[in-house]
């Protein structure tokens, strides 16, 4: 057994990089025992890799540099114990949130594979919906930093010269969620870019002249920029509730 490891030998037992380990040397987390020759090559003690094994620990348990440090500083039982509880605590509050996300991912690509099976893009037709419901998101300007667009279904209303979005949901959750109301609708399809939407919207009225709509239009996303690159491809589902006399 050798009493002195170079950068690559030391490096090699962790599967770390050499200039991984010169960070480390260069923050001060951990020192070469001494420098060799003119060239000043690092050596280290064989009992350093105790060291570096619990600076790999703590990085693969998510602590940063500075707390690393901060850790190697005033190491005793009590501290570790502590630490390692505050991890535990953390690491499962962070995979709690990411068995959430996934659920919505799922649900998503579920939606998206259901509504491609049935979809005819010229059809035009009545039916019945339930009470569904949405998270609110807001305009468009909103959008893009509501994680919620990114793991649901989006839903855009049109309503005169507004339009906001939301993002559809299986169940209420009072008072995150708000409700998409029961009732008969016209149903269409787009394919193109939302900026042509209109065009569809008209198609739908005019299919059916004698029909009264709600000023209201909610519009499904089924095939959009998370799926399909060219805007001339995506699919919209369009939903106009019939009025009610």
């Amino acid at each position: 057994m050798k009493d002195y490891l170079n950068v690559s030998e030391i490096g090699r037992l962790f599967g770390l990089g050499i200039q991984t380990i010169h960070y480390y040397d260069k923050i001060g987390i951990l020192k070469p025992a001494f420098r060799e020759g003119k060239a000043g090559v690092r050596k280290y003690k064989f009992d350093q890799i105790y060291q570096l094994a619990s600076i790999r620990y703590m990085r693969k348990l998510g602590y940063s540099i500075e707390e690393v440090r901060k850790f190697q500083d005033s190491r005793n039982p009590e501290l570790t114990i502590h630490l390692l509880r505050e991890r535990s605590k953390a690491l499962q509050a962070q995979w709690r949130e990411l068995m959430q996300i996934d659920d919505a991912i799922l649900r998503k690509i579920n939606y998206i594979e259901s509504e491609m099976q049935h979809m005819d893009l010229d059809s035009i037709e009545i039916r019945e919906f339930p009470e569904r419901y949405y998270i609110p998101i807001g305009t468009e300007e909103e959008l893009y930093i509501e994680d919620s667009f990114y793991f649901y279904p989006t839903i855009a209303f049109y309503e005169e010269d507004l339009k906001y979005f939301g993002a559809l949901v299986e169940k209420a959750s009072e008072p995150v969620t708000s409700i998409i109301p029961a009732g008969r609708y016209l149903v269409g399809y787009h394919k193109g870019a939302y900026e042509t939407i209109q065009q569809s919207m008209q198609r739908m009225r005019d299919a059916y002249p004698d029909y009264e709509f709600e000023p209201l239009i909610t519009c499904f996303n089924i095939i959009d920029q998370f799926v399909e690159q060219d805007n001339e491809n995506y699919v919209t589902q369009i939903q106009m509730l019939y009025k009610t006399v």
